[in-house]
């Protein structure tokens, strides 16, 4: 039995994930940085007690159990994407801190169209 066919499929969580609001995808992409919620809370001037209902949310539409399932399965969902092109463009791997984008415009990081 493989780790994969012992978690849900992706497909609903996919389906719901669309309905994520712009301030939810911003949250998602900081959350995937590994920042805590307190770190998400000072860089977009908002309480702690928000992101943390927002993150509520966010797990509640991707069908997540806790931040590290979240971001696997908005990375199923293809939420998130992991940059590739770092990895052989720079020698370091580029910038750890920017390993992760949306696949939708936003304007969280310098991410958006053209990026």
């Amino acid at each position: 039995m493989s780790l994969d066919s012992s978690l849900p499929e992706a497909g609903a969580a996919g389906n719901r994930s669309e309905q994520l609001s712009p301030r939810e995808r911003e949250i998602l992409l900081l959350a995937a940085h590994g920042m805590s919620d307190s770190e998400i809370s000072a860089s977009l001037s908002i309480s702690p007690r928000t992101v943390g209902a927002h993150l509520s949310s966010i797990r509640d539409k991707l069908s997540a159990k806790n931040r590290t399932h979240l971001v696997v399965r908005a990375l199923r969902a293809g939420v998130l994407a992991i940059r590739t092109e770092w990895s052989s463009a720079r020698p370091s791997g580029g910038d750890p801190e920017e390993t992760f984008r949306l696949t939708c415009p936003t304007k969280v990081r310098g991410e958006g169209p053209g990026r």
